[in-house]
């Protein structure tokens, strides 16, 4: 059954043809695939529900798989068509595309196995990096007040 969840995360895009001569075609299929993981990650988080991402997970990860087994053949295929007839530039798109498609596959399904997993993913999304902390505590220091205060946080009242 495919659910509006999965609609999103699979697109409704069509499968392209093999040898369409434009790498851009290629290329497209991997960035609309991160595109919307990226849309449903953003999704989730406003929503602060993970469950019907989690949801459509098996059926995610098989689009993935799938599209990696297309890329693969695509693949295979080129390398048997003679070099004469063969542009280096649409094999490169290829690879390209299945690169990035294999990244994607390797930074998800690896972790995510439970909807604990997948709000763990969905946090670090949203989270700043250390990088970032780092810049912005240079220049942002604390207010003053925090300095000046006399209480001492780590004793107990009486």
């Amino acid at each position: 059954m495919v659910t509006p969840m999965l609609r999103e995360l699979a697109g409704p895009f069509p499968m392209r043809p093999l040898f369409e001569r434009s790498w851009y075609v290629h290329e497209r299929t991997a960035r609309e695939l991160t595109e919307a993981w990226a849309d449903a990650c953003s999704q989730a988080v406003q929503n602060g529900s993970a469950e019907e991402l989690h949801a459509a997970r098996d059926n995610y990860q098989g689009i993935l798989l799938g599209h990696l087994k297309i890329l693969d053949g695509y693949l295979m295929l080129l390398n048997h068509v003679p070099e004469q007839a063969l542009e280096a530039e649409l094999t490169d798109s290829i690879k390209r595309t299945r690169d990035t498609v294999q990244k994607h596959y390797d930074a998800l399904f690896p972790r995510w196995q439970t909807i604990d997993d997948l709000e763990a993913i969905l946090l670090e999304r949203v989270s700043p990096s250390n990088e970032q902390l780092k810049t912005l505590a240079a220049t942002h220091r604390p207010p003053q007040a925090w300095f000046d205060e006399d209480h001492n946080a780590l004793t107990t009242p009486e």
